[in-house]
C-alpha cells in the first residue's frame, strides 16, 4: 500500500497520538475477547514450559475410573463398604493423609451398615478428609447457602473438617485459581488441598488464616505462607498434563485376598493390591506409604472434568488433578504471581510514546520492521520470566500497543484504502459470494469461466414432502416460511465457512473446500448438517408459538454428503456464470440425501465422507447403513447414518448404535438368525418408526427366504433415487 507524504507534526499532535494508542489499548484489552486471550497465552506458557519435576512428590492419586466400574461387582453408585476397604488397605499400606474429591451426601443405596463401615473406616484411620461443597442458590427471600456434605454419620464419625471442593473458574471457563475456602455459619471451612496440607505437616487449625477476603498478600497455614493472588485464592502452578500424578485404579487397591473382582470371578485370582503367596502388590511396593493420597473420579458419568492450563475444553482435566496441583505448589514453594496493574499501564504509555515517536523519525514502513523485532523480544522476555521468576507478564495488552502505535501511525491514507474495499465487497457480495468477491479484489483481475479439480465435499438438503406445505399454505406464507428456515439454515453453512452454491425451492446445495481449501472440509459438513438439525427443532417450537398448522410444526429435512474430487469454478456464459460444482461425486452426495428416506434417517454420508470427518475430530456419532451401489453407478459404496454430535448423544443412542452394529456384523456373514436377534433388541431404541433396525429386520427375513449366494459381498443395490 503507497501512502502519500504528508508534513511532519508538531511534537504535541504526536503526543496526542500517543495518549490515543494507551485510552484505545486500555479499553481494547478490557473486553472479554482479549482477557480470555490473555489467559490462553498464559496456558501456553506452560506448555512452552513444559513439566516440573515431581520426583519427590508426596501426591498419589487412586482413580475411580471405568475400569474400577467394570471390575467392582455393584455398578456405580458403589456400596459405601467399598470406600471403607479403601481406606483400610490404604492404611495398611501407610497412607498419611486419604482425601476423598466425591461428595457422599446420599445414603448407601444397599444398606445403611455400609455407611457406618465407611465412617468407622474414616475414624480409625484419623486422616480423612471427606469432600463437602456450600452452594448460593436464589429463592423469593433472596440469597441463600445450601450445604452439600457428607452423610451426618461420616462426618460424626471424622474428627476432620469436609474440605471444599467447588472450583473457581475464569471468564472462559477454565480453572487457574484455588480458592482458600468459605466461613459459612462462623466456621472455617477450608479447600480440600489445604485441609491435607494441615493434617500433612502437622498444623493446628488456629495456625491458619481465615479464608475471607483480606488486603493482606499472604495466607497462612503454619509456617507456609501462600502469596494471594485474589482476596482468597491463588494461582495453581501445574505441573504437567493430565494423569501426570502417580495414579492406581481403585480396584487395584481394593483388590486383596479377601476381595473378589468381576475378572478374578470369571478367569483367575491376582490380587493386585496384596498377593501373599507372591508377596507382591502394591501393599509391598511402598507406592502409599507416607503418601497424601487423593480419590477422585475420571469416570465421565460423574462429569468431574474441568479445562485447565496443560489440558483443553475437549480434553479436560479430572477435577481431583486441580487439588493434587495446587497442593504440589504450596509444598513446593513453586507460586505464581501476575504483573501488577500499575506497571503495565506504564509499560504501555511508555511504547505508545516510543512507537509514535520510532514512525515519526523513521516512517511507517521501517517502523514496522521494529515494531516486529520489538514484539518478539517482548513475547520472548515473557516467556523467560515466567520460566524463571513465575510471573505472568501481560501480553495482549502490550502488543495491543505495538500495533495501535503502528494503525495510528499510517494515517488517514490507509483508511481511505480500507473504505474503498469494503464499498466495492459491498457491491457485489450481494449477488457473488464473500469468498469470490475477496478473490476477484485480492487479484484484481476480472472473473473468467472455467473451473479446476478440488477435493472437497458436496452437501445437500431438502425438506421432507414440501409439496404438502405448497397445498396447505397461501403463497405469501410459504414464501414467509421458506425464507426464515432458509436464512437460518444458510447462516450455519456460511458460520462454518461452507459456500452455498444454490437454492432450489426448498432444497439447499452447498459445498466446503472451495473455493478456499481446508483440510478439515468433511469435519465442517458433517457438523453443519448436525447444527441444522438442532436449528430446525428450535423453529420448530418457534412456529409452534406463532401458531403455523402441523405440517409447518413437524418440518423435516434431509441431508446427504460426499467427500471427493470435483470440479468447481465459475461455469455458465460468457455474460451470466455461477461460481458452482459438478462431477459424479456431486450426484452422489445428492443420492445420499435422496437414498436417506429408505432408512428412515435424515442424514446420511458416504464413507468417503466419515473417514475424512474422522481425521480431524471424533465430535460426530456415525452408524453403518449399507453397502450399496445407488442408481446411476456401478461401483458400491459404504453409506452411514450421521447420528448426532457426540457431545448432545444420549445414552439411548449409543446403547442402539450399539446393538445395531453388532447386527450388521452377522447380517454381512451372512448369519440372519443372529442379526436378527441383534435387530429386534435395537428397534425399541430407535426414534422414528421407519428406521435401520426396521428395515434390516425385514431385509434379513427376506435373505432367509431367499438366501444369496456363499460369495456374496454384501452389497445391495438401490432401484430409487
Amino acid at each position: 500500500m503507497k501512502i502519500a507524504k504528508t508534513r511532519r507534526k508538531s511534537i504535541w499532535a504526536y503526543l496526542v497520538l500517543a495518549i490515543t494508542v494507551f485510552v484505545c489499548s486500555v479499553l481494547i484489552s478490557a473486553i472479554p475477547t482479549l482477557r480470555k486471550a490473555e489467559l490462553n497465552y498464559r496456558d501456553q506458557l506452560f506448555e512452552w514450559r513444559g513439566p516440573l519435576s515431581i520426583e519427590n512428590s508426596p501426591i498419589v492419586l487412586v482413580e475411580m475410573s471405568q475400569q474400577a466400574d467394570d471390575e467392582i461387582p455393584e455398578k456405580y453408585p458403589w456400596p459405601t463398604s467399598i470406600y471403607a476397604r479403601l481406606i483400610n488397605n490404604l492404611s495398611r499400606a501407610g497412607a498419611k493423609v486419604i482425601l476423598f474429591d466425591v461428595i457422599y451426601d446420599q445414603p448407601d443405596i444397599y444398606t445403611p451398615r455400609n455407611d457406618t463401615l465407611f465412617a468407622e473406616a474414616i475414624k480409625n484411620h484419623g486422616g480423612v478428609v471427606l469432600a463437602g461443597q456450600i452452594n448460593i442458590v436464589t429463592t423469593n427471600k433472596g440469597e441463600q447457602r445450601v450445604e452439600l456434605f457428607p452423610q451426618k454419620v461420616m462426618q460424626d464419625y471424622n474428627q476432620n473438617r469436609v474440605g471444599m471442593v467447588a472450583v473457581l473458574p475464569d471468564i472462559d471457563g477454565f480453572v487457574r485459581n484455588y480458592r482458600f475456602g468459605q466461613t459459612h455459619n462462623d466456621t472455617p471451612y477450608y479447600m480440600l488441598g489445604l485441609e491435607a496440607l494441615r493434617i500433612y505437616e502437622g498444623v493446628e487449625r488456629n495456625a491458619m488464616d481465615k479464608p475471607i477476603a483480606s488486603s493482606s498478600e499472604f495466607f497462612s497455614v503454619g509456617d507456609f505462607q501462600i502469596p494471594k493472588n485474589s482476596g482468597n485464592s491463588f494461582l495453581i502452578n501445574y505441573y504437567g498434563p493430565e494423569a501426570y500424578f502417580p495414579s492406581y485404579s481403585l480396584d487395584f487397591v481394593i483388590d486383596d485376598p479377601t476381595y473378589t473382582t468381576v475378572m478374578e470371578s470369571e478367569a483367575f485370582e491376582i490380587n493386585y493390591f496384596d498377593d501373599p503367596e507372591t508377596g507382591s502388590g502394591l501393599l509391598y511396593d511402598g507406592v502409599f506409604k507416607d503418601k497424601i493420597v487423593i480419590v477422585g473420579s475420571t469416570m465421565a458419568l460423574l462429569k468431574d472434568f474441568y479445562p485447565t492450563p496443560f489440558s483443553s475444553e475437549s480434553l479436560p482435566r479430572p477435577g481431583f488433578e486441580i487439588h493434587a496441583n495446587a497442593l504440589q505448589t504450596i509444598l513446593d514453594g513453586n507460586y505464581l504471581s501476575i504483573q501488577s496493574n500499575w506497571s503495565v499501564l506504564l509499560m504501555m504509555m511508555g511504547i505508545a510514546l516510543v512507537m509514535i515517536f520510532i514512525n515519526r523519525s523513521i516512517g511507517a514502513v521501517r517502523g514496522a520492521l521494529v515494531m516486529a523485532i520489538l514484539m518478539g523480544g517482548y513475547i520472548y522476555a515473557t516467556y523467560k520470566l515466567f520460566v524463571i521468576f513465575g510471573i505472568f507478564f501481560n501480553l495482549t495488552a502490550v502488543l495491543m500497543v505495538f500495533i495501535l502505535s503502528q494503525i495510528i501511525s499510517i494515517g488517514y491514507e490507509y483508511f481511505i484504502v480500507e473504505n474503498e474495499r469494503d464499498r466495492i465487497q459491498g457491491m457485489f457480495s450481494s449477488y457473488v459470494s464473500p469468498a469470490l468477491v475477496n478473490q476477484m479484489i485480492e487479484s484484481g483481475s476480472e472473473p473468467q469461466l472455467g473451473g479446476e479439480e478440488t477435493h472437497m465435499t458436496a452437501f445437500f438438503s431438502d425438506i421432507e414432502s414440501f409439496s404438502t406445505f405448497s397445498e396447505q399454505l397461501e403463497a405469501k406464507q410459504l414464501v414467509a416460511l421458506i425464507n426464515e428456515y432458509l436464512s437460518a439454515m444458510t447462516n450455519i453453512v456460511t458460520d462454518k465457512n461452507g459456500t452455498l452454491d444454490k437454492y432450489i425451492g426448498d432444497a439447499i446445495v452447498a459445498f466446503f473446500g472451495a473455493p478456499l481449501p481446508m483440510d478439515d472440509h468433511a469435519l465442517r459438513a458433517c457438523v453443519t448438517s448436525q447444527l441444522m438439525q438442532k436449528e430446525l427443532v428450535e423453529l420448530r417450537k418457534k412456529w409452534k408459538k406463532d401458531g403455523w398448522p402441523d405440517v409447518v410444526v413437524n418440518m423435516k429435512h434431509r441431508m446427504g454428503m460426499n467427500t471427493g474430487d470435483m470440479v468447481t469454478g465459475n461455469m455458465g456464459s460468457s455474460r451470466r456464470f455461477n461460481y458452482t460444482m459438478m462431477g459424479d461425486n456431486v450426484n452422489l452426495a445428492a443420492r445420499c440425501e435422496s437414498g436417506a428416506k429408505q432408512y428412515g434417517v435424515y442424514t446420511m454420508v458416504t464413507e468417503s465422507t466419515k473417514l475424512e470427518a474422522e481425521k480431524f475430530g471424533d465430535d460426530c456419532v456415525f452408524r453403518l447403513l449399507d453397502n450399496i451401489i445407488v442408481k446411476g453407478r456401478t461401483l458400491p459404496v459404504k453409506v452411514y447414518e450421521l447420528a448426532d454430535l457426540k457431545y448432545d448423544t444420549s445414552q439411548n443412542l449409543n446403547d442402539c448404535i450399539g446393538l445395531y452394529e453388532e447386527g450388521m456384523s452377522h447380517y454381512f456373514n451372512q448369519d440372519w438368525e443372529r442379526a436378527l436377534k441383534f435387530f429386534k433388541k435395537s428397534l425399541p431404541l430407535e426414534n422414528y418408526t421407519i428406521n435401520p433396525s426396521g428395515i434390516f429386520i425385514e431385509r434379513c427375513k427376506n435373505m432367509q427366504e431367499f438366501p444369496p449366494t456363499k460369495d456374496w459381498d454384501g452389497v445391495f443395490v438401490m432401484n430409487k433415487k
